[in-house]
């Protein structure tokens, strides 16, 4: 019997145990779905559109 299954299991968890890579989002496409006005809020910069 091979121990096929619970290697693939341990690599799972090997990866779920490391932190996400973030992903790159443009300006733009933070501007059309409001996260940058969050990300600006949260900097403490007051936005001027």
């Amino acid at each position: 019997m091979s121990n096929r299954a619970l290697w693939s299991v341990r690599k799972r968890h090997e990866w779920l145990a490391k932190p996400a890579k973030s992903r790159r989002v443009k300006r733009a496409a933070r501007l059309r779905c409001g996260l940058q006005d969050a990300l600006d809020r949260k900097a403490g910069v007051s936005s001027e559109n």
